[in-house]
């Protein structure tokens, strides 16, 4: 079997290094406004959040900022969310017709909130062949405060993680599927659900036996990363699958960078309530990754 030259290897991380840095520049270009004024954030919206005026929409006049957001889904019903190349490593894009017939985006589909916004139950359709799914969404729910809008760069560093050959091979990662930036941001894992581990993790019989594994995982994971010069900024117990045979799956995460060394240190954004104590002044880094397991 012939072995692929430097450059041949070369040439195939700087097709990957592209795709992802296309989507990155056109996040930059368009801001969150094309994914924020969509009429199905009013939809689901309602169904997720109270009811209209919300709590948290300080505006005087809540029936104009009503027609201004009707206004601005007008503006935007059009927007082209093309993006070449549509794909990063092995993952191809999907548009927003293709996710759609993969989930429904009613309560009853919905598992639960995440960092970004929620998981739901989805089906793969390969030819005669179907398997379960994952669909993980980047909420912009109407109505929204700007400053609580999920950061686009978070979208593209998680595809950048689950798509890095030195890392996705790990059994706790869950596997990307497909992933989408047309309308509505998302991304498919090739998963069942199972349980949360925030949801067991208190009951009388999940015992130390079960407690060390899990922890045996993660530090499993967490050095496996590492040694890849990928760090993690927080991974909580909401944020891991875990099955019958306390098999866990990483499926949410806080900031994660590639290509660190133990004395790099990377600014971020902390946003109250959302990123873990690992985080100190706007920092994290190799040293800093971290998960509390009550033991």
């Amino acid at each position: 079997m012939d072995m692929a030259t430097d450059g041949e290897m070369r040439d195939e991380e700087e097709k990957k290094s592209v795709s992802i840095e296309a989507i990155r520049k056109k996040f930059t270009e368009w801001g969150f406004s094309p994914y924020a004024f969509q009429m199905y954030n009013l939809d689901e919206g309602s169904l997720v959040l109270p009811s209209f005026p919300h709590p948290l929409n300080k505006r005087p006049n809540p029936d104009l900022y009503m027609n201004y957001f009707l206004k601005e889904c007008k503006r935007y019903e059009s927007f082209d969310f093309s993006i070449k190349p549509m794909m990063v490593g092995e993952v191809k894009h999907c548009s927003y017709y293709e996710l759609d017939k993969m989930t429904n985006y009613k309560n009853r589909a919905e598992i639960q909130k995440t960092l970004t916004g929620r998981l739901f139950h989805g089906t793969i359709v390969e030819g005669t062949v179907t398997r379960p799914a994952i669909v993980k969404t980047w909420d912009y729910l109407f109505p929204m405060k700007p400053e609580c809008a999920p950061r686009l760069y978070k979208f593209c560093d998680e595809i950048e993680l689950l798509t890095d050959e030195r890392a996705n091979k790990h059994p706790n990662l869950v596997k990307l599927y497909r992933y989408c930036f047309d309308t509505r941001l998302a991304v498919v894992y090739d998963a069942k659900f199972t349980g949360v581990l925030s949801n067991v993790l208190l009951a009388d019989d999940f015992g130390w036996d079960d407690r060390m594994k899990v922890a045996t995982q993660l530090a499993d994971l967490f050095s496996w990363l590492h040694e890849k010069g990928i760090a993690f900024g927080y991974v909580s117990d909401s944020c891991i699958m875990i099955d019958e045979e306390v098999n866990i799956k990483v499926f949410d995460f806080g900031f994660v960078s590639n290509n660190v060394n133990e004395d790099t240190e990377i600014p971020v954004e902390v946003r109250v309530g959302w990123e873990g104590p690992d985080i100190q002044n706007g920092m994290f880094s190799l040293t800093s990754d971290n998960f509390m397991l009550l033991i």
